[in-house]
């Protein structure tokens, strides 16, 4: 499908370029960070992309799937992009630009899943030889398990660039963009730890430590992501007076996106998201 998406997206900027005398004028390279479109999953939805997983095959019945917090956010899948574009002109529309290129993106939780389980129970009782008073000792284990599913993504990615002040040496934009891609790089990685501890009331002593680590990684199908979003930007060109450095422009972008993530044997979720880029332009 990617193929035949490349190839349409071939011929149409071939067309363009043809019939409305489409040029070459400027180069963009960019990077940035991104949170937004990762699916809350559960141990199904794992067993499904890890069938052969021996962590899967415990009991989780009893364990509280919001009562660990993972490294990020539940519901925030955080990415970072790198983009290399060309920006084009048509004769017919001076004042847009089209940025058309391939961006590379970099998702680290497309689908997630996270729980506990914790016990206590009574160790020990201490007596003072001199009071008599007694301080009873508790021991506590808590079981975690935490699952992820992260890709790595190529796209085409192309936009439409409407600039206000582009005489001025401090410039806006704004415009409409998309991309869409296919992942040559999707893993899911599953882990299980318990941890142990002794306290006295409200003091904790003790602490042993990881126990019981496990781990297991996993190769997934590849599968196609996408976004439609909304650039927001200022411009800033680094040259006045001196020519050299006239064509040369960095920029920052804020876009708010709705994000398609495609996982196969899973499904496709449409959510919302905000991403971030900063970026050299040089004028052609």
């Amino acid at each position: 499908m990617t193929r035949k998406i490349s190839l349409i997206a071939a011929l149409v900027i071939s067309g363009m370029a043809i019939s409305q005398k489409i040029k070459i004028t400027e180069l963009h390279i960019s990077n940035g960070t991104g949170f937004g479109g990762q699916m809350n999953g559960s141990i199904d939805d794992f067993k499904i992309l890890a069938p052969n997983s021996s962590i899967l095959a415990m009991d989780f019945s009893q364990y509280n799937p919001n009562g660990f917090p993972t490294y990020q956010t539940p519901g925030m899948n955080i990415s970072s992009n790198y983009s290399l574009q060309l920006g084009l002109q048509c004769a017919k529309m001076p004042k847009v630009t089209y940025r058309v290129g391939i961006t590379h993106v970099s998702n680290a939780g497309v689908l997630s899943a996270h729980g506990t389980y914790f016990q206590s129970f009574p160790y020990d009782t201490l007596t003072s030889s001199q009071t008599g008073e007694q301080t009873f000792i508790d021991s506590s284990n808590t079981k975690h398990y935490n699952m992820n599913h992260s890709n790595q993504q190529i796209r085409l990615d192309g936009a439409m660039i409407f600039r206000m002040f582009p005489e001025k040496r401090w410039s806006l934009h704004t415009g409409l963009g998309a991309s869409i891609g296919m992942s040559y790089q999707s893993n899911t990685d599953i882990s299980f730890w318990e941890t142990s501890s002794m306290s006295s009331g409200n003091y904790y002593g003790d602490y042993y430590g990881h126990q019981n680590v496990e781990r297991e990684s996993y190769k997934n199908k590849n599968s196609i992501g996408a976004s439609l979003y909304i650039p927001f930007g200022i411009d800033f060109g680094i040259g006045k007076k001196r020519e050299f450095w006239m064509p040369f422009h960095l920029y920052v972008e804020t876009r708010p996106s709705l994000n398609i993530n495609s996982i196969n044997g899973i499904g496709t979720t449409f959510s919302p998201g905000m991403s971030s880029a900063a970026g050299l332009r040089i004028k052609i």
